[in-house]
């Protein structure tokens, strides 16, 4: 589990960034990736990308609002950059919700997230698997409550984080792209990131065999549909219909 956050808004600790979540042994890297910014998508805006490799004690809020085009440009001393993980498709990046995500990355830099493992549609296929209703899509916080009942520690920094950019609490999205930024953003922005591989791992273990058999190819054909999507010049990032389970 993670023990630090870091705000990556240098060039030097966007390196730190790459030597952490890349190991240096030649193993395939898995990196969880969520993505928060004002209204994010093609309309709005990216402020930090979250990152983080399992086992690792840190997780790396990358600024792209103060770094910009640097923060997925930069290269370490071995070549790589966030641009290059984003895209490679040896590199599972596993998202709640890779749409918006992929939406904002491809239309502000140019980015084509591959490899990419959608959480969310894992979600669904676990409500196939057990019969239960699919019409609908859950959300993030919604999952994590049912299948890890999260203690109150972490429901307190999730709502603490949520007033303030919760319009009907007073708050606004922009307070993403504020700098300094609010260490009560900084620790809602980490915690989520840092349970989508325990998410994972728990609806595997639902799914069973199933899983191999079945769902996985599925999954992953389903996410990368969604990112293929978002490619579009029809795709609407906002509205009711995003609720509804797409066929799996």
């Amino acid at each position: 589990m993670a023990t630090q956050t870091v705000l990556a808004d240098t060039i030097e600790l966007v390196c730190k960034c790459l030597d952490d979540i890349l190991p240096s042994n030649g193993t395939t890297a898995t990196i969880a990736v969520d993505l928060e910014g004002d209204k994010l998508c093609r309309e709005g805006t990216i402020a930090i990308m979250q990152l983080y490799r399992e086992q690792s004690t840190t997780v790396w809020l990358i600024d792209v609002t103060t770094l910009k085009d640097l923060a997925f440009d930069t290269v370490n001393a071995e070549g790589r950059s966030l641009r290059g993980v984003l895209e490679d498709k040896d590199i599972k990046k596993i998202f709640y919700d890779v749409r918006n995500d992929s939406d904002a990355l491809y239309h502000h830099y140019s980015i084509h997230i591959k490899n990419p493992y959608d959480l969310q549609i894992l979600e669904l296929a676990v409500r196939h698997h057990s019969r239960r209703q699919t019409r609908f899509l859950n959300g993030l916080a919604r999952v994590i409550d049912q299948y890890l009942r999260p203690n109150a520690e972490w429901k307190a920094v999730k709502e603490a984080g949520v007033k303030l950019f919760r319009p009907s609490d007073g708050g606004s999205y922009k307070v993403f792209e504020s700098r300094p930024l609010d260490p009560r953003i900084a620790a809602y922005c980490a915690q989520d990131v840092i349970l989508l591989f325990d998410l994972g791992d728990v609806m595997k273990r639902i799914l069973g065999h199933a899983y191999d058999r079945i769902w996985e190819d599925r999954v992953i054909a389903a996410s990368n549909a969604r990112v293929a999507e978002t490619h579009s010049s029809t795709y609407r990032p906002n509205g009711p219909h995003k609720a509804i389970s797409p066929i799996i």
